[in-house]
């Protein structure tokens, strides 16, 4: 049972809200009341104000497991700081990732934590794109298409994204309430024949018609980019939302998931892969641009990447900070 705000005290600054009728705009935190109205900034970036009488449709809200949250909450500090939001280049996110792992993507330290070595992981990636291509294999997914197991299908199709750390849980347990039909099946038989090829408007179209979840990044993108990692790309819009005004001049991170904002954000992926290709640090594939990202850009890391940043300011040409540890050991 949902819990209104106390319409006789303000809310608590600390705490997290959801408008109960709106869960696309996210979580949301409260800013000020005055005048008999409430404002609120949501993770989807747009504050709110609402009077009384719609006030009280913001309740409570558990927090987010996909660091969206803590974003929030930074970027509220930020503007009653007065402090402009920091950009740093992303020469100063593999200076960052450096410091962990100094042979970068090619080393023994991130394949062992990230690409996968021993027992198997959730944030392992080979591992799960060799779930995925087992379970949604051409072979097994158009026979269980042809013999009506639509219900199987979207079983297969649960068990891969639920086997990573790619998609939230909660979005996870939406995917599993969407309705097995057989255009939806058929759809997932597509991109199982052909995940290259297959657009994110064809799989979305696919959930709106079987009422699932349609507005989530990482359930639309993890299945593509995990059966063609070269192609596709996972996206986790907390941080390449960021990722995009750091590479991109005026870069508008796009509001909702769509085709067009995909194709957006695969153009972001490009220019950080030929960054940090020409900084001699290639990812192997988008998967470890995916991890890149978040590594560097999570709420977590900005302290650090903050020091960093300016400390690159301060370097003298041309022994910079990033030439120096950029260079891929021996």
């Amino acid at each position: 049972m949902e819990v209104a705000v106390n319409i006789d005290e303000p809310p608590d600054e600390d705490a997290l809200y959801r408008h109960s009728k709106r869960d696309k705009w996210g979580v949301a935190v409260f800013l000020w009341e005055r005048d008999g109205k409430r404002a609120f900034r949501f993770t989807d970036g747009e504050v709110r104000v609402f009077k009384k009488g719609f006030y009280e449709l913001m309740v409570p809200a558990p927090t987010p497991d996909d660091g969206s949250a803590d974003e929030l909450r930074a970027k509220v500090r930020a503007s009653a700081s007065g402090k402009k939001e920091i950009l740093p280049t992303v020469g100063d996110q593999l200076v960052l990732l450096l410091k962990d792992y100094p042979k970068g993507f090619a080393g023994d330290a991130w394949r062992e934590k990230h690409r996968g070595s021993g027992r198997r992981l959730k944030r392992h990636r080979d591992p799960a794109i060799k779930q995925a291509r087992e379970l949604l294999a051409a072979d097994r997914i158009n026979e269980m298409h042809e013999h009506g197991d639509y219900a199987g299908v979207l079983e297969s199709l649960v068990q891969v994204v639920a086997g990573t750390d790619l998609v939230p849980s909660a979005h996870v347990g939406k995917l599993r309430e969407t309705k097995p039909t057989q255009d939806f099946s058929a759809t997932i038989r597509d991109i199982a024949n052909a995940p290259a090829s297959v657009t994110l408007r064809q799989f979305q179209a696919a959930l709106v018609g079987a009422q699932g979840p349609a507005t989530s990044w990482q359930v639309l993108t993890a299945p593509l980019a995990l059966l063609a990692p070269h192609k596709h790309l996972c996206m986790r819009p907390s941080v390449f939302s960021v990722q995009g005004k750091i590479v991109l001049p005026r870069f508008n991170p796009p509001k909702r998931a769509s085709e067009t904002a995909y194709q957006r954000y695969l153009d972001v992926a490009q220019h950080v892969e030929n960054e940090l290709t020409e900084l001699g640090h290639a990812p192997s594939d988008l998967l470890d641009l995916h991890d890149f990202v978040w590594m560097t850009l999570r709420p977590a890391a900005r302290e650090e990447l903050d020091r960093i940043h300016q400390q690159q300011l301060k370097a003298p040409a041309p022994a910079t900070l990033v030439q120096a540890a950029a260079q891929p050991d021996a």
